[in-house]
């Protein structure tokens, strides 16, 4: 019984350890303003803190970028680590989405 759990927990962390740069750009597109979010982070070059970021939505919409994000995750080619980012979404007329990122102030 040990044995199959160990053996169990192995494959779930392996999975984690593999599928998320496999399954990142399956997963994540610009049809909502989150998960454009999410394709920016892995775009950037990383997949695994794509799928963990977390992602707030705020009450501020600019007219020329679109609805304010913010987005907290941890980047290890930062210096700090945690990177928060400000990121826009804005629809464009073809149902998707356009993501402007940056630091704030």
């Amino acid at each position: 019984m040990k044995k199959r759990l160990l053996i169990n927990g192995l494959l779930a962390l392996l999975a984690i350890i593999i599928l998320p740069p496999i399954l990142g750009p399956f997963i994540h597109n610009d049809d909502s303003p989150r998960s454009a979010i999410r394709e920016e982070i892995l775009k950037d070059g990383h997949p695994y803190q794509s799928f963990y970021a977390f992602i707030t939505k705020k009450d501020f919409i600019d007219p020329e970028y679109g609805q304010l994000y913010d987005v907290v995750w941890f980047d290890h080619d930062s210096p700090t680590g945690t990177t928060p980012t400000l990121c826009y979404a804005l629809k464009t007329t073809s149902e998707k989405y356009e993501v402007s990122c940056g630091t704030g102030p």
